[in-house]
């Protein structure tokens, strides 16, 4: 399930990826990381917010803007510019969910796959940071982590959490772990490792938990991007961004899942009051997904 970097545009059957920027170079480029910024909404504050992060970022990382208006019945009905293998386990598994939500692997990592570098950011479009964006992405320049994300947790230390009930894999439970991914960054390594332990129908469940055990147990190097958690280094303990990690909400905090913000930290800097941190959700002129609190999973207890 390939997607393709052309004529500044993205593609991927089920689902249509429009870029408004140039295609990323190609995988020569100088050992340069690549960027996806996804959005399900276009307007003209999502741009301005893609525009700031691509210039004070161009340094070091290219970026590319995707477009996603996926539906599942997109991917029942197959719609689209390339032909997909809907017969895949976790393709199937998407379709018999009714919806998208918790499977949005099989967008982000063809997307990466795509991008042909070492290193691949993925960037939500509801994602800010407290300052300038190259002070956040130099910290990791010379990283070599398989993957980074945020909130990352074993099932032991937070055997509460909403999606451990989905949760299944060929490796003990004690290997199980979560995390919160709005923003996430891949090794190519590690994409084809993920890639084909997929192929073979032994995992299932939410893709914030079937990234970061993969890579745990194939035994990939995963790291927090800063927090409190058990897999922060030291040197980024309450860096980066805080929240409550047992908290369905993931609140109080400046990274959780709700509440919302209603502004970009270029519109209005004042309502960020922790600088150089991650925040999220930035909900710009977006209907807010109008949803119950998670509720804890009573088969993980």
């Amino acid at each position: 399930m390939d997607a393709v970097f052309s004529q500044g545009r993205v593609s991927m059957n089920p689902f249509r990826f429009v870029s408004v920027q140039r295609p990323l170079p190609g995988p020569s480029a100088g050992g340069r990381q690549a960027g996806i910024f996804i959005t399900h909404v276009l307007n003209h504050r999502i741009q301005a917010h893609f525009d700031r992060l691509r210039r004070e970022t161009e340094a070091i990382i290219d970026w590319q803007f995707a477009y996603n208006p996926w539906t599942v019945d997109d991917l029942a009905a197959g719609r689209g510019e390339f032909e997909i293998d809907r017969t895949s386990a976790r393709v199937r598994q998407a379709m018999n969910n009714g919806n998208l939500a918790g499977y949005m692997d099989i967008v982000f990592f063809p997307l990466a796959k795509s991008a042909n570098r070492e290193f691949v950011w993925i960037l939500e479009y509801d994602v800010d940071f407290a300052g300038r964006w190259l002070d956040f992405f130099q910290q990791f320049s010379s990283n070599g982590a398989d993957l980074l994300t945020t909130t990352l947790n074993t099932r032991r230390r937070d055997r509460r959490w909403t999606f451990w009930g989905s949760a299944n894999g060929p490796c003990p439970k004690s290997r199980f772990t979560r995390a919160f991914m709005p923003i996430m960054r891949v090794s190519r390594r590690f994409i084809g490792i993920f890639e084909e332990a997929l192929s073979t129908g032994e995992w299932s469940g939410h893709y914030e938990f079937l990234v970061p055990t993969i890579a745990r147990v194939h035994g990939l190097r995963i790291e927090d991007i800063g927090g409190t958690g058990p897999f922060v280094p030291w040197r980024r303990r309450r860096r980066n961004y805080v929240n409550a990690a047992k908290d369905p909400y993931l609140s109080p905090g400046t990274f959780v899942w709700r509440p919302s913000m209603t502004a970009y930290f270029h519109e209005d800097d004042a309502a960020f009051t922790q600088r150089a941190m991650l925040y999220h959700p930035i909900k710009a002129d977006v209907a807010e997904w109008e949803a119950e609190a998670p509720v804890a999973s009573s088969q993980a207890i």
